[in-house]
């Protein structure tokens, strides 16, 4: 187990939306469905938006917060899940779901674990935000994907 602070997951977790947003572009490039190509699209800007709202959390919080130290092994578990998908598969619109919604469950995940683990309340404060947020932005997702799908 390695010690990391609060920062470091903090960019962990930018990476991770900056290769996600990546991903669906891939994806997108090889999708043959129109529908597909929306839902890439959509989650294109999707993980761009968080990736940007992390930059914004992380520049707004004090370095206090910051540099708290705290015990940190879930990083690789979150880049796992992308390095496992086919980037030049044709996927269909569920699959593409599916991921986003995969992908989604392991920041909530991350989230969790970073709230337990918070040496302070405004640690704690930090990642319950987020937590929250992520849960918020994974019922918007499946319910615009339902809306594309409906199309």
């Amino acid at each position: 187990m390695r010690y990391e602070q609060t920062r470091d997951v903090l960019d962990h977790v930018v990476k991770f939306h900056r290769e996600a947003g990546a991903l669906f572009q891939q994806l997108m490039e090889h999708a043959s469905d129109q529908r597909v190509q929306m839902l890439l699209d959509y989650m294109v800007r999707h993980e761009k938006a968080l990736e940007r709202r992390i930059n914004e959390f992380r520049c707004d919080s004090s370095e206090r917060v910051l540099s708290g130290w705290f015990k940190y092994t879930h990083d690789e578990d979150i880049f796992k899940a992308l390095r496992l998908v086919d980037a030049t598969a044709d996927m269909d619109f569920d699959d593409v779901l599916d991921l986003a919604v995969e992908l989604d469950a392991k920041l909530i995940e991350l989230y969790e674990e970073m709230v337990d683990r918070s040496p302070s309340d405004e640690v704690k404060e930090i990642f319950s935000s987020l937590l929250g947020q992520e849960t918020r932005e994974k019922n918007v997702l499946v319910r615009s994907a339902l809306g594309l799908k409906d199309i």
